[in-house]
C-alpha cells in the first residue's frame, strides 16, 4: 500500500513531466525556421479571416501595417480587419503555391491565394512583408493582384 507520501512524490513527478514535455513541444515549434514561421502565419491571417477573429487579426498585423488594394488604393490596419464578427473578405481562401525569402528579421511572402468556390472562384497573387518583433511575426505591409 502506497504511504500520502509516496502518492504525492508520484503525482509531482508525473506534474513535472508533464510540463517539461509541454515546453519541449512548444520549444520545437519556436524552433521551426523563419520560412516556416512566416508561411504559417499566412494562414493563420486566412483562418483568422474566415472565423471573423478579429482579435487574433489584429495581433497577426502591425499597427503600423500598410497596403495597396485592388484598385490601387493605400490600407491600414482598421481597413483589413473586419468590422464585425463575421467572415471578412478571404472566407474559405486556402494558400496556394509560396516562396518565402527571409532577410535578418525581415521575410517576404510570394504566394498565390485560392478564394473560395463558385462561379466566382478565382487565384490572388499576395506579396506579404512580414517582420520579427519581440512578440513574433507580424505583417507590416502587403500587395494582392487578382490573377485573370
Amino acid at each position: 500500500m502506497l504511504s500520502i507520501r509516496s502518492i504525492a512524490y508520484l503525482l509531482l513527478v508525473t506534474c513535472v513531466g508533464a510540463v517539461l514535455s509541454f515546453g519541449q513541444s512548444q520549444g520545437m515549434k519556436s524552433n521551426s525556421n523563419p520560412e516556416d514561421q512566416i508561411t504559417q502565419l499566412e494562414r493563420d491571417w486566412l483562418a483568422a479571416d474566415a472565423k471573423g477573429d478579429v482579435g487574433s487579426l489584429r495581433r497577426l498585423i502591425s499597427d503600423d501595417f500598410i497596403g495597396s488594394s485592388f484598385d490601387g488604393g493605400l490600407l491600414r490596419k482598421g481597413d483589413i480587419i473586419p468590422d464585425n464578427d463575421g467572415p471578412g473578405g478571404f472566407a474559405g481562401a486556402t494558400t496556394g503555391e509560396t516562396n518565402v525569402r527571409v532577410f535578418g528579421d525581415t521575410g517576404v511572402l510570394m504566394g498565390v491565394i485560392n478564394t473560395a468556390g463558385g462561379p466566382q472562384s478565382r487565384q490572388i497573387r499576395v506579396v506579404l512583408v512580414c517582420q520579427k518583433r519581440s512578440e513574433g511575426w507580424r505583417m507590416i505591409a502587403a500587395q494582392m493582384t487578382r490573377v485573370p
